[in-house]
């Protein structure tokens, strides 16, 4: 099992790269997006440089919010043609998976209506990823319809997709991120990790929620042993290395 960190696309990327590395982190997950981390502003040199100046490994992370699964076609094109902005980005950066984020349209449309907006883009999306050399990972988000059952209607019409499993928000609107694991391992190849009480998206450290964390891993190691991004949001960093620590604790111990 490998851990680490994501960049703050609103701080600098190289100084997010270098703290990340100094405290012997893994890989980096490069989080790319508004306002620092767009295209136009990632040097590609200088990020390499300190990215191999650490031997971090590397994951891609597009932004959460691009509207795929709109129910507006020209605003899904729009939204993929965003995205594959950021693929030459990650292909240059030498990133092999790339995250894509669930997005549902909501209001007055159905779970199958926006499983057909999202295939639609995601569709797209996985022949344009091929050509840089890259492939696609489906992370499900804080929403009521990032269910298992859809999530893997999702996989199954776009077989060259795969799943980044979210633990935080697979624990959220009574969900179970031991049925997410069990049920789809064969397609994950990226975890986020963090903790909540099940009823808001808090991006907390293990064990500050509710989440049963010697049996979710237990239930993951059985199937997986790649990386894992600790996605804990906190302005004191010290909690940050407290929950890599106890995650390498709880790993280690499980057998």
């Amino acid at each position: 099992m490998q851990i680490g960190f994501p960049t703050n696309p609103r701080k600098n990327i190289v100084e997010e790269i270098e703290w990340i590395g100094k405290n012997n982190f893994d890989f980096v997950d490069l989080f790319l997006e508004e306002d620092k981390a767009v295209p136009s502003r990632i040097r590609i040199e200088e990020i390499k440089s300190v990215i191999e100046k650490y031997g971090l490994g590397t994951i891609g992370h597009t932004a959460w919010y691009l509207p795929l699964g709109s129910p507006i076609s020209s605003i899904r094109e729009a939204a993929v043609k965003e995205t594959i902005k950021y693929f030459k980005v990650f292909s240059n950066l030498g990133v092999k998976y790339v995250t894509i984020h669930a997005n549902w349209p909501g209001g007055l449309f159905s779970a199958e209506e926006g499983i057909k907006f999202q295939t639609e883009s995601l569709k797209k999306l996985v022949r344009e990823a091929e050509f840089y050399g890259l492939e696609l990972m489906y992370e499900p988000i804080d929403s009521p319809y990032d269910t298992v059952e859809n999530v893997s209607a999702i996989l199954k019409r776009v077989p060259e997709l795969f799943l980044h499993l979210d633990i935080g928000h697979a624990n959220l609107f009574g969900r179970k991120p031991q049925e997410f694991i069990e049920r789809l391992h064969e397609k994950l190849r990226h975890v986020h990790l963090h903790d909540n009480a099940r009823n808001k998206d808090l991006h907390l450290p293990p064990g500050c929620g509710n989440i049963k964390w010697e049996e979710t891993l237990r239930t993951l190691k059985k199937y997986y042993d790649g990386t894992i991004t600790l996605e804990v949001f906190s302005q004191d960093k010290d909690y940050v290395l407290l929950a890599k620590n106890k995650l390498r604790r709880l790993w280690d111990s499980i057998m």
